[in-house]
């Protein structure tokens, strides 16, 4: 009995035995080779071995059959349009909503600031024309206004107020009757919020209408909204007899006691 070389296909191993060969790491078509024969030859075609052939296990099939690499492909392909179809398409149409809804709302914004910008203007120009239309048709008279502008002075300055004096003073009589849309046909000011400019117009026919308390109402009145900045109070009952209610044309009841009283107290009130 000879003994054999077996080989993996890079070494050559052996000599063995024909039992030592039963524990080598070998398989059905592992080569071997011993002396007397001419080449190197499979396991199971050597008729000596075939003792060692039989105690070696089969080799196990893994090659998976055909029937289950379709089942295990199938499951992919169905499931994978599912989920990438779905996450696709519903943001793309919310996104698409949202920015129908931004563009409308940024629309409607424009629209309403070009609204308040245009009205703004034409408010303004119709204020420039009724100012306008007022000075054209004021002028000059022997009624001396500035009495009353430095009694005005001297009354701010005993209750502690010395607000800057001006260094232009317009006080003139200009037809009020006439002008639309206004609410204070007396007499108008346009100096208020400049320190340095007082303009009142007089209405010539209120002037000749009220007694001596009633007109220095009016002029105190239109000296602090341009002096003091002062605006009217609302037309309520409770702001009648104040200095700064509107309705003067409503005092010709009123004596000069009143008169001095009600300025006072608006002086008083400034100079807390």
């Amino acid at each position: 009995m000879g003994k054999y070389f077996y080989t993996d296909g890079k070494e050559k191993y052996g000599p063995y035995s024909i039992e030592e060969l039963r524990i080598q790491p070998i398989s059905r078509t592992t080569k071997v080779w011993c002396y007397g024969m001419d080449k190197w030859t499979e396991l199971s075609q050597v008729a000596e071995l075939s003792n060692v052939l039989n105690s070696i296990p089969p080799e196990i099939n893994t090659t998976p059959s055909i029937g289950k690499e379709s089942s295990a492909v199938e499951p992919k392909t169905e499931a994978e349009p599912i989920h990438k179809v779905e996450p696709k398409t519903q943001p793309s149409k919310e996104i698409k909503k949202s920015s129908t809804f931004s563009k409308w709302v940024i629309a409607i914004i424009v629209v309403i600031i070009i609204s308040l910008f245009g009205y703004a203007v034409i408010q303004n120009q119709s204020e420039v024309n009724q100012y306008n239309e007022i000075v054209a048709n004021s002028y000059d008279s022997d009624e001396d206004f500035d009495i009353y502008v430095q009694k005005f002075y001297r009354d701010l300055e005993f209750y502690g107020i010395f607000p800057k004096k001006p260094k232009v003073q317009i006080i003139k009589f200009s037809k009020l009757d006439q002008l639309d849309n206004t609410t204070h046909i007396h007499g108008l000011s346009f100096g208020s919020g400049d320190d340095d400019r007082i303009e009142i117009y007089i209405n010539p026919s209120t002037w000749k209408q009220f007694n001596k308390p009633m007109r220095y109402f009016l002029m105190y009145h239109e000296l602090a909204h341009d002096v003091l900045n002062l605006d009217d109070l609302e037309p309520k009952s409770w702001n009648e007899g104040k200095l700064m209610y509107p309705a003067i044309s409503s005092y010709e009841n009123k004596n000069m006691d009143d008169f001095i009283e009600s300025a006072h107290a608006l002086f008083e009130e400034q100079s807390e």
